[in-house]
């Protein structure tokens, strides 16, 4: 008994997947991911989500409670579990092309992989295609990295305060 096994995780998460694709095709948003974390009796099954112009609390609201009703409706996960829909916030690594082109001016902190191994670059996003992006440092030397290659990618915040 105790943990599920990795596959089962898996098999859990997709499953939401495939029930949250078509909610929050409704919204005009896109899935960023979804997770299964915790042990029995303590389960979180985290769903982010966005959309081009910025996800709104109503947004998530809808999603949510559209998830909610599709997950009991198919009874997918034995025992007690935890739902939570959000957008991915800057904490989390972006994870799709979408998510590189919604924050093109925006400062980056970058690994990805070289023939030399793994380098990291932190720069201001210029561009973003569905397979590049490309990073200006601080030297204003420009860089095109491919998706592809980026371990992991992160918007720097900025301590600016922003006039809105």
């Amino acid at each position: 008994m105790g943990i599920e096994k990795p596959d089962m995780k898996s098999k859990i998460a997709e499953t939401a997947a495939e029930l949250v694709l078509p909610i929050i095709q409704g919204i005009g948003g896109y899935l960023v991911e979804v997770n299964l974390r915790g042990e029995r009796g303590t389960k979180i099954l985290e769903v982010f989500v966005d959309t081009d112009a910025g996800i709104t609390a109503d947004d998530l609201t809808t999603v949510s409670r559209s998830l909610s009703e599709q997950l009991d409706r198919v009874d997918f996960m034995p025992g007690k579990y935890r739902l939570e829909v959000s957008s991915p916030g800057l904490g989390r690594p972006l994870k799709l092309p979408q998510q590189y082109v919604k924050n093109i001016g925006r400062k980056l902190d970058v690994t990805h992989k070289t023939s030399d191994g793994d380098a990291k670059m932190e720069g201001i996003l210029q561009a973003a295609s569905a397979t590049t992006i490309t990073l200006t440092d601080k030297k204003k030397v420009s860089v095109a990295i491919a998706i592809a290659d980026i371990v992991e990618a992160y918007v720097v915040p900025s301590m600016q305060t922003l006039d809105r």
